[in-house]
């Protein structure tokens, strides 16, 4: 032992309802086996255009403030992935492994669509309260960490979340998405048929079902005050009471912020550039 800190703790991450599917009624949506051919990779190729062009199926992004919003805060709590398409898209050939769906599960939700044209939308949690811990499992660096997302432990996150998904459903009956014959795929998740649908405690069932992280996980080496005994390194982003030492990533930040962190990585990573060759040319 070297230095007692909370490394490890304040995980947070991103998640959402997956497999929130709406059947439509023309032919507008990235099936596979549609788009899977010569002619839309020569058309990618050549001209930089066609369906390959699509960023993973994720054509659509928005952020919406639920009745437990804080509304004096500048921050919306659920964002909205539109995607042109679904689990089904693929026929069940890589989505269904992906989203870590059971072969059963899907023969009994998607498989009597397969490789029709649907779309779907992801339903985020922005801000979640709840907090995961990341542990070693032993003391052979190459054995896999034991990770306790702990997602949904505090009971607000799935409030905040119900709420996003029946926003999501309303905007499926909008004049706009009607254009497109848009309708709920309504067979019951397996383990929720019992549960009366278009309930709290129906979409409830649906997300502690079919789950997925949006791949956000940030928090664990937390940046804060030499006072705060959950900081594990400080403003400079050197790690407390270990000389040499930095961490520059998305494992810095308190709390997880309200969008994807590619961007706010860039920025810790810029910063934390700076602040070496500042010290170097200090101390060089």
């Amino acid at each position: 032992m070297i230095q007692d800190l909370k490394v490890g703790h304040n995980l947070q991450d991103h998640i959402g309802l997956g497999g929130f599917t709406f059947m439509i009624n023309q032919p507008v949506s990235l099936v596979q086996s549609r788009y899977e051919n010569v002619p839309s990779v020569l058309k990618y190729a050549m001209f930089g255009d066609g369906p390959l062009t699509v960023l993973g199926g994720v054509e659509g992004l928005a952020f919406v403030s639920t009745k437990y919003a804080n509304a004096s805060e500048d921050f919306p709590d659920i964002e909205f992935h539109f995607i042109s398409g679904s689990t089904n898209s693929d026929g069940g050939r890589q989505i269904r492994k992906a989203h870590g769906i059971t072969e059963s599960f899907y023969k009994k939700v998607f498989n009597p669509i397969n490789d029709m044209d649907v779309w779907s939308v992801i339903p985020v949690l922005l801000r979640p309260r709840s907090r995961g811990i990341i542990k070693l499992r032993s003391k052979n660096p190459f054995d896999y960490p034991l990770i306790y997302p702990n997602y949904f432990f505090d009971t607000q996150d799935m409030a905040v979340l119900v709420e996003g998904v029946k926003i999501a459903l309303a905007l499926s009956r909008t004049r706009s998405f009607q254009r497109f014959g848009s309708k709920l795929h309504e067979v019951a998740f397996p383990g929720c048929a019992h549960i009366r649908m278009w309930t709290d405690e129906y979409w409830e069932c649906m997300i502690r079902t079919y789950s997925v992280t949006i791949y956000h996980p940030v928090g664990t080496c937390k940046m804060g005050p030499y006072w705060d005994p959950d900081a594990v390194v400080d403003p400079e982003l050197k790690v407390y009471g270990i000389k040499g030492l930095r961490v520059i990533d998305a494992s810095i930040m308190p709390t997880l912020v309200s969008g994807n962190t590619n961007a706010p990585v860039i920025m810790v990573a810029e910063k934390g550039a700076d602040l070496i060759k500042e010290y170097w040319m200090k101390n060089g």
